[in-house]
């Protein structure tokens, strides 16, 4: 989801196109400074999220972010340490910068050509996004959902398709409920689209819980803000190494954002291999947190070997290992706030002021309320994060506590009783 932020923001036309909170969320990392993350790749792997899929997008006839390739790092340290990273910000064991990049022939897993789907195989793709495979019963059904019975009527157009015309799909996507037509025939969003999620209940298991405190504004108990700390914001930049649609599958199918349902669904009916079961996704290894509320899974990485031969060793094959870039995204032991539209910002003397005077709110008017949630409350934010712009009250709303207005006693000077006022 991060590199579907950055890339929009780079290459938007005129508004920049906003995704719930997450547009909000990066740009936190953006604006916070090395020192506050436990290494700098922690910020790095955060503004260029990585996928476990990414050795296969070199094979892209159209890669609109070279950024996503796989690239190794430390060739130096590769030799002697048989250590390498993912990231050109990582140190060896031996204190040297692994910056250095590794030329490497990757291994081919399969002989079928095409990237995740066969070669020469045609599809057909509605304009809600829905992909089925080029067959005449498929065509048939089509034609017949979208009312087009006069097939005369119809006009066959070729396209060439684009960096220019996949960016401005890309935002359609988020953006519309007629994607293709805004991007292949007005080239631009109409911006209409529905967007809503349903919300998770679930029991908390004990040993994975955050606790964190809220602050809520008593006259609709609203939450203005968070005071936590590390765990509840590696939590949220989580969220950026996701892909989409393994949010969308996580999310137990609870979130309407325009057709991306559509074109996940149409992948998982399409797809040869097993699908991953709902309530799960994969991430790389390095994006581990040590309180993960959220079903993902961080499969080991990949095993490479240095293979080399010289006369006097003859042949040998030493397997190599990767630097494991971080612990945890932010720096331990300090204080963030994260406000209801998701803005992180560190903890600093006097931020808690400048935090209460932006609001503009007499303190009477606030009260501090801890809140501790768990995997239902995790999802029900990610799911809020991709559609709302108040992400925290959506998610956690139902955790504030509404007290009940005090009671103060007046006396009535005439009936010399006391009078109650609620």
């Amino acid at each position: 989801m991060g590199t579907i932020v950055r890339l929009l923001e780079k290459h938007r036309k005129s508004e920049s196109v906003t995704i719930g909170c997450l547009s909000n969320l990066y740009t936190s990392v953006v604006d916070m400074k090395i020192d506050h993350f436990e290494t700098e790749a922690c910020k790095q792997m955060l503004l260029y999220p990585k996928n476990i899929r990414e050795a296969q997008y070199r094979n892209f006839k159209l890669n609109i972010d070279p950024n996503e390739s796989f690239k190794c790092f430390g060739r130096r340290c590769f030799f002697f340490c048989r250590m390498c990273s993912n990231f050109n910000t990582s140190l060896c064991k031996c204190g040297k910068m692994m910056n250095e990049e590794i030329s490497f022939l990757e291994y081919e897993e399969n002989d079928v050509e095409g990237v995740f789907m066969r070669d020469k195989s045609s599809f057909i793709i509605t304009d809600d996004l829905r992909v089925t495979d080029d067959s005449t019963g498929s065509l048939l059904q089509t034609l017949k959902d979208l009312g087009c019975a006069d097939v005369s009527k119809l006009r066959e157009q070729v396209l060439d398709i684009g960096f220019k015309e996949v960016m401005t799909l890309l935002q359609c996507v988020f953006t519309s409920n007629t994607p293709l037509t805004d991007t292949f025939l007005k080239n631009q969003s109409s911006n209409t689209v529905r967007k809503s999620y349903r919300k998770l209940e679930d029991e908390a298991e004990q040993d994975k819980v955050i606790t964190f405190d809220a602050i809520v504004r008593k006259q609709d108990m609203k939450i203005l803000y968070v005071e936590c700390g590390e765990d509840f914001v590696d939590l949220l930049f989580t969220f950026l190494a996701i892909p989409l649609e393994s949010t969308w599958e996580i999310s137990g199918n609870n979130i309407t954002l325009g057709r991306i349902g559509n074109l996940c669904r149409s992948f998982k009916d399409l797809s040869a291999n097993e699908v991953l079961s709902t309530s799960k996704c994969m991430i790389p290894y390095y994006y581990r947190c040590k309180k993960q509320l959220l079903n993902i899974r961080n499969p080991t990485p990949r095993v490479y070997l240095n293979s080399s031969y010289c006369l006097t060793t003859k042949h040998t094959t030493r397997r190599m290992t990767f630097v494991d870039p971080k612990s945890d995204y932010c720096d331990r032991d300090k204080v963030f706030f994260v406000s209801d539209d998701l803005i992180v910002t560190p903890k600093i003397s006097s931020s808690t002021f400048s935090m209460l005077k932006k609001f503009q709110i007499l303190t009477d008017d606030l009260e501090v309320q801890a809140i501790t949630i768990s995997n239902a409350e995790a999802l029900n934010l990610l799911s809020a994060s991709l559609v709302t712009s108040s992400a925290l009250s959506s998610a956690f709303g139902n955790l504030i506590v509404k007290k009940p207005k005090e009671e103060t006693v007046s006396w009535n000077p005439v009936s010399k009783k006391p009078k109650v006022e609620t």
